[in-house]
């Protein structure tokens, strides 16, 4: 029988544990407490992957799930010292990318009218986490929900409380976030956190517009500038930073596994200044408690030295369309912007 690991700590406990970390103060028990409410998570976040799963069945659509490093729950605590660790909504997380808007949008609408008690946060404020009406001004695009778990059942009600973040993206903004976070995988910058070079965090912007416009109709954070405007100053950008040709080079090397839905992944950091190549390791599990802890053991091991995450797809191909980024796979990315800048 599968035995999930449950929350131990009061949220009050949890939100102090929290509070000493991003204070840089943490004891023990502080890390005990988080890692035991990181942990928690993954029953919810079966729960909701298998409901999209099941909701997505026959379509093109693409779902993956994800608990949240601790290297960066860390570091969020420490961005955002008034944020409390038991409503940080994104510990557990699943994606599901789409051919279409429109695709993501009726889905959406579906999962809204869905029979369960689970609470939407923020449902009173529709457009709250919709980056599609209003697009980060890092050029973020796509659709945020925010479920709390809600169950009636005894098997159930140890979780309730919990919550689970859900990313609707297209294909195209999903390419376009996966060349954002291969580029702090890669360089010295991190543009996704808006740290580093200023340069390559505008041509990321720019690049936002040109796939928006190019290939969906619409605009993202930048509506103002022509579209001749938006083209030319990415060239600029690309003559100082060569993003696009660094992507160009990278490969990442997968050896063949014995694929299982329950993967960690391991992604050392390498600077394409002095290699070209970076090997992608993969550690594959049926039971989902072994994939847990094997993939503590690892990011204990090498947080200095390697993004190490948990995630859970059905099928290998599924997990490299989810997970992009762990593969330094950003074809699609350079593909549309060469397509939208000829």
């Amino acid at each position: 029988m599968v035995s999930w690991v449950s929350p131990k700590f009061s949220k009050n406990r949890v939100n102090r544990a929290g509070k000493a970390i991003g204070a840089g103060e943490a004891s023990a028990e502080d890390i005990e407490v988080m890692e035991n409410w990181r942990a928690s998570h993954a029953y919810v976040l079966n729960t909701f992957q298998a409901t999209l799963r099941k909701r997505s069945k026959g379509s093109t659509a693409a779902v993956g799930t994800r608990l949240k490093r601790r290297a960066t729950i860390e570091n969020k605590v420490r961005r955002f010292p008034d944020m409390q660790l038991a409503r940080m909504h994104d510990i557990a997380g699943c994606r599901i990318i789409f051919d279409t808007i429109e695709e993501l949008l009726e889905f959406r609408g579906g999962l809204h009218q869905a029979r369960f008690n689970h609470k939407r946060r923020g449902a009173d404020n529709e457009e709250r986490w919709n980056y599609l009406v209003n697009p980060k001004p890092d050029g973020y695009r796509g659709v945020h929900e925010v479920y709390e778990y809600d169950v009636r059942s005894e098997g159930g009600k140890t979780w309730n409380g919990l919550n689970v973040e859900i990313q609707f993206r297209t294909y195209a903004q999903h390419a376009w976030s996966t060349a954002v976070e291969v580029a702090g995988l890669l360089t010295l910058n991190k543009p996704k956190f808006g740290q580093g070079s200023e340069e390559l965090i505008g041509q990321f912007r720019l690049a936002s517009e040109l796939i928006a416009r190019h290939f969906e109709g619409s605009k993202s954070c930048l509506p103002d500038f022509s579209l001749s405007e938006v083209k030319d100053k990415f060239r600029e950008c690309e003559n100082s930073t060569r993003i696009l040709e660094l992507f160009k080079r990278v490969n990442s090397k997968v050896v063949d596994i014995d694929f299982r839905k329950n993967n960690v992944l391991v992604f050392p950091y390498v600077r394409v200044e002095d290699e070209n190549t970076s090997d992608l390791e993969v550690y594959s599990f049926d039971n989902v408690f072994r994939a847990i802890e094997r993939y503590n053991a690892l990011e204990e091991k090498m947080s200095d030295r390697a993004d190490v995450v948990l995630v859970r797809a059905d099928s290998f191909d599924n997990m490299r369309v989810t997970f992009r980024n762990y593969f330094a796979d950003t074809t699609d990315f350079v593909a549309m912007i060469q397509e939208a800048l000829a």
